[in-house]
């Protein structure tokens, strides 16, 4: 595999969580340990010319495959998240209507995605025929469907994820999505501020979940992200998309992550 897609996946947050818990038991380890594999914008199948030198052009977000599945051996406590934007655009996706990309995201095995702007390019029901193909959950906390003042049907606000683990420990983590306001640009739809939305989820993940960690999946720009760091109290961790750019911030509030495949 090519040097420059390894230095990559450095940025793909392939992230180790150390979290001490409260009140534990005396049969419970005070400690308990998960790895996160984030990655974010990932729309295209187009090959990675570094790795022509095998003799083979390998399609972009297949390559994360072996990497996900490897992770998923090594590690019981392992999540796998996505921080939106697979719908479009590309070539294929004129025709598939971002069908293309489920596919290769199911292969992956992602746990969890938040949406994108991208995964409205054709519209709420092509969103909603991506998120009928899509074997992992979408979450979103804060955009609705003007129809109904409900959230959009297929995702949801939050997930907990219940690790039970010999090795690497037991706890609870909750995940939740937001993304920045669209405005006008997508017909049919309307969005709450992701700040107060986050605060929401927070409060519920906290203390009607009593989860042990929390972690947002964020799509917006870095400098909404780094004001959603600094507002939002109580999340462990934020991994974000939008931007394309490599990123770990930490200098004001929770950490964040952006990856750049």
């Amino acid at each position: 595999m090519a040097a420059n897609f390894l230095a990559k996946l450095a940025w793909f947050a392939a992230f180790t969580a150390n979290t001490v818990l409260a009140g534990c038991s005396s049969e419970r380890d005070a400690t308990a340990h998960f790895q996160v594999l984030s990655y974010n914008d990932v729309y295209e199948m187009k090959p990675d010319s570094d790795d022509s030198q095998y003799g083979l052009l390998v399609g972009g977000p297949s390559r994360v495959i072996p990497i996900a599945k490897k992770l998923r051996q090594t590690y019981e406590n392992t999540l796998i998240l996505f921080a939106g934007d697979t719908m479009v655009p590309s070539l294929w996706s004129n025709r598939f209507k971002g069908l293309q990309m489920v596919e290769a995201q199911n292969a992956i095995g992602v746990d969890y995605a938040c949406l994108g702007n991208h995964e409205f390019d054709f519209g709420i029901e092509g969103f909603l025929n991506v998120s009928k193909a899509s074997k992992f959950t979408w979450l979103n906390a804060n955009a609705y469907e003007k129809s109904t003042g409900q959230l959009l049907r297929g995702t949801q606000a939050h997930a907990i994820k219940q690790f039970n683990s010999p090795t690497m420990g037991n706890l609870k983590v909750g995940i939740f999505g937001v993304m920045y306001d669209m405005k006008d640009a997508s017909t049919g739809l309307y969005w709450t501020d992701p700040i107060q939305a986050a605060k929401d989820q927070v409060k519920i993940l906290r203390e009607n979940e009593k989860v042990d960690f929390a972690i947002a999946l964020t799509h917006q720009d870095v400098d909404s992200d780094n004001a959603f760091s600094s507002s939002v109290k109580g999340v462990d961790l934020i991994y974000g998309g939008h931007d394309h750019t490599a990123q770990l911030q930490t200098n004001y509030g929770a950490t964040f992550l952006k990856s750049d495949l």
